[in-house]
């Protein structure tokens, strides 16, 4: 059997101070199999697109992105290092789950396997090669998560704390949060979870990397609806670096906004 083509999708909105450590990190993996990189900038005000420029050896070209719900130009730039490609797309603000499921269709066609990647995370180098198993191992198996290592930088803070998720459990994934964004996914499950407007991640739940925050539990209401397709993998190991630095918009949550989406969620899911 070919090795599963992955694609890692990257969606930065001004987190130009660790923008290139995350692309950097997902460039790196050791993994053996065809591995592209789509990093979609969502309107940075913070310099974050010139560094990308930089960091790529070509100029930007206007494209016309076109998704099943989005249609609109773009500045794009292909490039490769070390033999991995990877793409550099910057659109106007559109919020988190938009800039995903842009970079998500950006590449659909190409793709056997995606991965998330939050442009203030990044990926060990050994991630993907290790989740990969796991994921051919089973057709069953839509998805697999790991545990990771919090870096956190804020207040008097500066430490790093070993996160262990808990196995998974569908039941257990009704009545909280589980699985980790960051995790790897199957094109063919996505597939048959997209939402009446072909959407991916839901942009009325959407949460970090957007200027109009409304929430953050996009990645909550994926699991769920995915966990009634397939079987959701755990991997008990510090596979990604996370950090805490007191800015991310996952951390203003409030309990309001949390309620709204809960009810979406739980419509959507026959609870």
């Amino acid at each position: 059997m070919d090795a599963p083509r992955v694609t890692i999708i990257i969606t930065n909105y001004n987190y130009g101070d660790y923008v290139i450590n995350a692309l950097e990190s997902a460039l790196n993996q050791d993994y053996k199999g065809p591995l592209r990189v789509v990093l979609l900038d969502d309107g940075s005000t913070d310099g974050s697109w010139e560094k990308l420029q930089e960091f790529s050896n070509q100029p930007p070209v206007m494209d016309s992105i076109q998704a099943p719900y989005y249609s609109g130009h773009a500045w794009t730039i292909s490039d490769s290092k070390n033999d991995r490609k990877f793409d550099l797309i910057n659109i106007k603000n559109s919020g988190a789950s938009t800039a995903r499921n842009v970079a998500m269709w950006y590449a659909w066609e190409d793709t056997d396997v995606f991965g998330v990647l939050d442009a203030d995370d990044e990926y060990y180098p050994h991630k993907v090669s290790k989740m990969i198993p796991k994921l051919t191992e089973y057709p069953e198996i839509g998805a697999v998560y790991g545990d990771y290592d919090i870096h956190k930088t804020y207040g008097n803070c500066d430490h790093m704390k070993y996160e262990h998720k808990e196995a998974y459990d569908k039941n257990l994934l009704q009545r909280r949060c589980i699985v980790h964004s960051g995790s790897l996914i199957k094109r063919a499950y996505l597939q048959q979870i997209l939402l009446p407007n072909q959407e991916i991640f839901d942009s009325n739940l959407h949460g970090p990397a957007s200027q109009g925050f409304i929430g953050c539990t996009e990645d909550y209401d994926l699991w769920l609806r995915l966990s009634n397709f397939c079987i959701i993998e755990h991997i008990p190991e510090a596979l990604s670096l996370v950090r805490e630095t007191g800015a991310n918009q996952s951390m203003r949550m409030n309990p309001q906004i949390f309620q709204q989406n809960v009810q979406t969620m739980q419509r959507r899911n026959g609870q």
